[in-house]
């Protein structure tokens, strides 16, 4: 099973990446923002999953 610590660090990149495609919008065609976008989402998504699991496992 995959760690909670790694579950944090993938989704606090999946933020991070968030912000900074986000902030250079302008150089990047639209449909590519929306596909990392929905990347991105997708990944918050399934580590928050996981990490539900995990607790729920633990507790």
């Amino acid at each position: 099973m995959i760690s909670e610590r790694t579950l944090r660090q993938w989704r606090k990149d999946a933020l991070r990446a968030n912000d900074e495609i986000a902030l250079s919008m302008h150089e990047t065609p639209a449909i590519l923002v929306n596909a990392y976008t929905e990347c991105q989402l997708r990944i918050l998504r399934l580590t928050q999953e996981l990490m539900d699991l995990h607790l729920m496992r633990k507790g």
